[in-house]
């Protein structure tokens, strides 16, 4: 078996050091940066390399799967909404498209408020006799 490497319990000294580090990144604005490589963030990363919260400090580079994924999720919703206003073009309802298309109706009105596309609705109230 391989021996783990057991983490040891900072000095209050230590423990302070890191919160100062971590008050200079709040402060600098990147708590919500994964990837940063300013130098405020390397020196928090080596300090917590060495105190031992974490094992590998060097910064990852972010993939290009997440953008590659928000591209293709654009373009399908640009061509359901070509394929909305086609049948929107019909008279037919949200209710309808959404069936045709295989979508949800919260789907196809929320794409119609979007592109700014106007849908049949369906009369309501009382039937007119004769």
């Amino acid at each position: 078996m391989s021996k783990i490497k057991k983490r040891i319990k900072p000095t209050r000294e230590q423990a302070q050091e890191l919160n100062r580090r971590l008050d200079a990144v709040v402060k600098a604005g990147h708590i919500s940066n994964l990837y940063c490589d300013c130098e405020v963030c390397q020196v928090l990363a080596e300090q917590a390399e060495l105190m031992g919260y974490r094992t590998n400090s060097t910064i990852k580079q972010p993939s290009d799967k997440w953008d590659r994924r928000k591209r293709e999720y654009e373009r399908r919703r640009q061509i359901d909404a070509v394929k909305m206003a086609c049948l929107a073009g019909q008279g037919l309802t949200s209710a309808e498209i959404g069936g045709k298309m295989h979508r949800s109706k919260g789907y196809i009105s929320k794409l119609a408020k979007e592109f700014e596309i106007t849908l049949a609705t369906k009369k309501r109230g009382r039937k007119l006799c004769h």
